[in-house]
């Protein structure tokens, strides 16, 4: 991204407070006029000390404790519009990237590590917060008082005025050399804090893995690898802000000597007032220290811009919503159909081929087969997470394609495998599946989830707060709250991903006849691995290596033998469908 694009993006954001600036903009010009009318007094106050006539001190003490004042008040103005402005500003950039997070299509997060997306979320809106106020504010005021002061050097003493005119554009030009460098330097060091926290995120949320698998050495010396690689470019960075800064205070410093010991000489034959002198090193600082820090601001604002980079790149990403969507539940009945349905993730490597079925309403379809035969996959292209390659995909025959998401996907409730809850109580993790349902549902849904006896149990009932993800709870627990989540939003199609898997044969068979009930009138697809939970499925599909090897009835597959039996018996007879070519339940 171009820099002058972030910057006027930057801007964008900036002139929605634009009173807020106003004030800035008079705090700038006050405090500029109390730097200067300081250089002022100490000239006032010199020559009075050395003159023989009678002076006004109380006048001279006065103006004093004004200048105080004022200093005291402009500052606490400035500072605290400063941090409000950069607080507002942050807190509007973060919301419109979690917007349009939450907008993105399925491919981005396959594609992109949460710890990413994070990053942006955190270290990169930190970054740009200073530069929005202080960085951009310092760099207006600080060539603005270098040049009042200079016009005031010159009323003082023309001679040494004109010497300290080269340190304005020796200063900029050295910040134009660092700041590229500073740039490059704060976009890499934001891509490596990134890396390692999606690394730390697996980390914390692996322990029961990496506790039995004795991975700790191991997943240390990738966070070791990771911090190093952070530690070095810091250091990088480092330098170049010390050669920057090191680089500017020479050329200050040159400056004030020259015109310090000039000062003096002038002083001495008659030229300029002690008080003069005073005066004239008090401003050389307000002209030599805004350039020398103009330099610095720069290197500040680099840094920045790449931050600002990050987060304008993911904003610009292809959304499936123009505007976030608001919750819409479907109550007709609905009829699906896949036809001719095909998809790759990887044009090389396709998932599923020419697959086509039918589900009418009040049917159960289940889906099952050996891992990695698309099974998933199917639920992802029905939700309109992926788009289809091939073929069509029509609800009461429509195709999805022509309807919009937020429309296709009223239609559906999911059960999936991965009991995927939310911070929060229990009653808010059920709710989500109806917002507008009221306590008598909530708890209804929770009773025919099966869960209503242990949330009673609960510290503070459907209160009671879960964790993250629900550490708090069992995974049977979990998987019970997702299904009266489910149960709540009574949408015509239901996605069951092993909705049962994770509940012992007293809550599974409870939880069973709600699900039945609740099938009535309704279209169910159910991806499953126990045989309980498809037996009796109006169609059972078996799939394997992405196409469609046989459908039926499961007394229709049993008797025709092939993979469905296969994948029965491998079970050794129990209530699990096995994968044939693993030891263990297949993870569809």
């Amino acid at each position: 991204m171009k820099p002058k694009h972030t910057i006027w993006r930057l801007m964008s954001y900036s002139l929605q407070y634009k009173s807020s600036y106003v004030i800035l903009f008079f705090t700038m010009i006050l405090g500029i006029g109390l730097d200067l009318g300081m250089a002022w007094y100490l000239n006032q106050v010199t020559n009075a000390a050395i003159a023989d006539g009678q002076v006004l001190w109380k006048s001279l003490a006065l103006t004093g404790v004004i200048i105080l004042l004022l200093n005291v008040i402009n500052s606490y103005v400035d500072t605290y519009f400063k941090t409000r402005v950069s607080s507002k500003i942050r807190n509007r950039i973060r919301l419109d990237t979690l917007k349009k997070l939450l907008r993105l299509p399925e491919s981005h997060y396959n594609e992109n590590h949460s710890g990413e997306l994070l990053s942006r979320m955190t270290s990169d809106n930190q970054a740009i917060g200073r530069a929005c106020t202080d960085t951009i504010i310092d760099l207006v005021r600080s060539p603005l008082l270098a040049i009042l002061a200079f016009v005031y050097l010159l009323t003082i003493q023309w001679q040494l005025a004109l010497i300290c005119v080269i340190i304005g554009p020796m200063t900029v030009l050295i910040g134009a050399l660092y700041g590229k460098s500073l740039r490059r330097n704060s976009q890499e060091l934001q891509t490596g804090v990134g890396k390692m926290t999606s690394l730390l995120q697996e980390i914390f949320g692996s322990s029961i893995v990496f506790k039995t698998f004795g991975l700790e050495k191991k997943l240390f010396g990738r966070f070791h690898t990771s911090s190093e690689d952070i530690s070095r470019l810091e250091v990088e960075g480092g330098r170049i802000h010390a050669s920057l800064s090191a680089t500017a205070i020479a050329v200050g410093h040159f400056s004030f000597i020259i015109t310090f010991v000039m000062g003096a000489l002038f002083v001495s034959n008659g030229s300029m007032t002690i008080g003069g002198l005073i005066a004239f090193i008090q401003l050389l600082n307000h002209l030599t220290w805004p350039f020398t820090g103009m330099a610095s601001l720069w290197g500040d604002l680099q840094q920045a811009l790449g931050a600002a980079d990050r987060i304008f790149k993911l904003m610009d990403q292809k959304h499936e919503y123009t505007e976030l969507p608001e919750q819409t539940i479907n109550q007709q009945p609905a009829y699906v159909e896949v036809d001719h349905l095909t998809f790759a993730y990887n044009p090389s490597h396709p998932v599923l081929h020419q697959i086509s079925f039918a589900v009418q309403p009040g049917q159960v379809t289940a889906i099952v087969g050996s891992s990695g035969g698309g099974k998933s996959t199917i639920f992802k292209l029905l939700l309109g997470l992926f788009q289809q390659n091939e073929g069509q995909i029509r609800i009461n025959h429509t195709d999805t394609q022509s309807m919009k998401l937020e429309e296709l996907r009223s239609y559906f409730a999911l059960v999936p495998q991965d009991n995927i809850l939310y911070s929060g109580t229990v009653r808010e993790n059920i709710a989500n599946g109806n917002l507008n349902a009221t306590e008598d549902e909530i708890r209804s849904a929770a009773q025919d989830a099966n869960a209503l006896d242990f949330i009673l149990e609960l510290p503070d009932g459907f209160e009671t707060d879960i964790g993250e993800g629900g550490t708090f709870l069992s995974g049977g627990q979990k998987q019970r709250i997702a299904i009266a989540r489910a149960l709540l939003r009574n949408a015509p199609i239901l996605l069951l991903d092993e909705a049962t898997a994770a509940l012992d044969r007293k809550s599974e068979s409870l939880v069973q006849e709600a699900l039945e009930r609740l099938m009535v009138g309704r279209t169910t697809i159910i991806i499953a691995h126990r045989l309980s939970t498809i037996q009796n499925a109006d169609e059972i599909i078996v799939l394997d290596q992405g196409e469609i090897v046989d459908r039926g009835s499961h007394e229709q597959l049993l008797a025709a033998g092939g993979l469905y039996q296969q994948l029965v018996h491998k079970g050794n007879q129990t209530d699990v469908i096995m994968d044939p070519n693993v030891s263990g339940v297949s993870n569809a």
